[in-house]
C-alpha cells in the first residue's frame, strides 16, 4: 500500500470514529441534562406537597378554632405533624443560595428555631430559662391586630430566637411548653386555650387569631418557593429556567452541595450534635411535639430523594429519572458502591434514633447518646463522601464548602 493510499484509510478511519466521539460527548451531557430537569421536577413536587399538606392544616385549624375540643385539637395537631414530612423532605434543596434560602427566601420565616416562646405567648417562667419576652398575643395595647404581616414583620425581631412565624410557632401554639409531665410526654396544652368565651375569652381569641394568621403566612411562603420551581409563563423566567437551562455543572454542584451540607453541618452539626452536647431540649427541633427523630427521618429521605432522582408523592405517584446515582455509578462504579453503603448506614442510624428525642440526649441516658452519637457518625461519613462522588464528577468544591460539610 503506497503512502498516500495508507494515510487516505487513515484519514477515512478518522472521520468514521468521528460520529461516535459525538455521539459519546452528547449522550453523557444530554444525561446531565436529564438529571438536572428530573431534580427540578422531584423539588417542584415535594414543595406542592408542602403546600397541601399545609393547606389540610389550615383546614384542621379552622375546625379546631371554630369548635374546639380535645378532638379537633388532636386533628390539628396530626395535621402538623403530616406536614412536617413532606418539608422535611424539602430540606434537601437548601444550602446553595435557592429561593428557599437565598437573601430574599423565606426559610427563616417557614423553619426558624429554636425559639423563644415567650416572644409569641406567655410561658411558665419558672420552668423555662428566659426572661419575659414581648408576648405578642398578651399585649393588645402593642399589638391590636394579629395578621401574617405583622408575624413576619416580628419573626427574628431583636433576637435570633424570636421566632414568630413558621412551622415551630404553630406547634407552640398547639402543644404549649413540653414540661416532661410525665417525661415522655409532649406539651400538652389544653383545648381550652382556644375557647374564645368566659373570663379568658379576649387572651384566647388573641391566640386563635396568631394560629389562623402563622398558618396562611406558612402557605404564602411555601407557594412562594413552589413558584420558582414551575415552568414560567411564555417569555418568562425564573429560579427553575435559569436553573434548568443554565450551566449543567453548575446545577450539579447545587444538587450535590444541598445534600451533603444537609447531612454534614445541619443534621450532624447543629440538629444532633449541639443538641448532644448540651443535654438541652431547647436545642431539639420539635420540641414541643416531641416529633425530632421523625424530622431526622424525613431530612434523610429527603437526601435519598436527590441522590437516586426517585420520590413518590402523597397521591401515591412516583417521579423517577436518572439520577445522581447514575452519573457517579458511570464515573466510579466502586465509588458509587461506597456512597450506596454510606447512604443506607445512615438511614440506619437516624431510624435507630427513639422518640422522644429530649430523652435520647439526657446526659444519664448513655444508650441514646449511643444512638445519636452514632448517627451523628453516619451523617458526617456521608457528607465526606457525596464531595468524593462530587469530586469524581469534575465538582471542586472549594475549602470553605469541604469545612461546612465535616467536622
Amino acid at each position: 500500500m503506497s503512502i498516500r493510499i495508507a494515510f487516505a484509510a487513515r484519514a477515512l478511519l478518522a472521520l468514521a470514529f468521528l460520529p461516535l466521539v459525538t455521539s459519546c460527548t452528547t449522550s453523557s451531557e444530554d444525561l446531565r441534562h436529564r438529571v438536572v430537569e428530573n431534580y427540578a421536577q422531584i423539588v417542584l413536587a415535594t414543595y406542592e406537597d408542602a403546600i397541601d399538606a399545609a393547606r389540610a392544616l389550615e383546614r384542621a385549624v379552622d375546625e379546631l378554632l371554630a369548635n374546639p375540643s380535645e378532638a379537633t385539637l388532636a386533628a390539628a395537631r396530626e395535621r402538623w405533624i403530616a406536614a412536617r414530612i413532606p418539608y422535611g423532605y424539602s430540606e434537601a434543596f437548601r444550602f446553595y443560595d435557592g429561593p428557599i434560602d437565598d437573601e430574599d427566601g423565606p426559610e427563616p420565616r417557614l423553619n426558624g428555631w429554636p425559639l423563644d416562646e415567650n416572644h409569641i405567648d406567655a410561658v411558665r417562667l419558672d420552668l423555662y430559662n428566659a426572661a419575659p419576652g414581648e408576648n405578642i398575643i398578651g399585649n393588645p395595647e402593642k399589638y391590636p391586630d394579629i395578621t401574617p404581616e405583622l408575624i413576619a414583620e416580628q419573626n427574628e425581631a431583636g433576637g435570633e430566637k424570636n421566632i414568630a412565624s413558621g412551622y415551630h410557632a404553630i406547634e407552640f401554639l398547639l402543644w404549649g411548653q413540653d414540661l416532661n409531665d410525665p417525661p415522655d410526654a409532649a406539651g400538652q396544652r389544653p383545648y381550652t386555650d382556644f375557647v374564645a368565651s368566659g373570663p379568658n375569652a379576649a387572651l384566647n381569641a388573641r391566640r386563635g387569631q396568631y394560629l389562623k394568621a402563622a398558618t396562611t403566612l406558612l402557605i404564602h411562603d411555601l407557594e412562594s418557593v413552589a413558584d420558582e420551581w414551575r415552568d414560567p409563563s411564555a417569555g418568562g423566567t425564573n429560579y427553575r429556567s435559569e436553573f434548568v437551562g443554565g450551566d449543567v455543572m453548575t446545577a450539579l454542584e447545587r444538587m450535590i452541595k444541598g445534600i451533603a451540607t444537609l447531612a454534614g453541618a445541619e443534621m450532624a452539626g447543629e440538629r444532633l450534635n449541639v443538641a448532644l452536647l448540651s443535654s438541652d431540649q431547647e436545642e431539639e427541633q420539635s420540641c414541643f411535639s416531641d416529633t425530632t427523630s421523625e424530622d431526622l427521618r424525613a431530612n434523610a429521605a429527603g437526601i435519598e430523594h436527590v441522590y437516586y432522582g426517585r420520590y413518590t408523592r402523597s397521591n401515591g405517584t412516583t417521579i423517577a429519572g436518572p439520577s445522581l446515582a447514575d452519573l457517579v455509578k458511570a464515573a466510579d462504579p466502586r465509588l458509587a458502591e461506597e456512597v450506596d453503603a454510606h447512604i443506607a448506614r445512615t438511614r440506619e442510624a437516624v431510624n435507630a434514633v427513639r422518640t422522644p428525642f429530649d430523652l435520647e440526649i439526657r446526659a444519664n441516658n448513655p444508650e441514646g447518646n449511643a444512638r445519636v452519637q452514632a448517627a451523628i457518625d453516619a451523617l458526617r461519613a456521608q457528607a465526606l463522601v457525596f464531595v468524593r462522588a462530587a469530586r469524581a464528577l469534575g465538582i471542586s468544591f472549594s475549602e470553605s464548602d469541604i469545612e461546612d460539610v465535616g467536622d
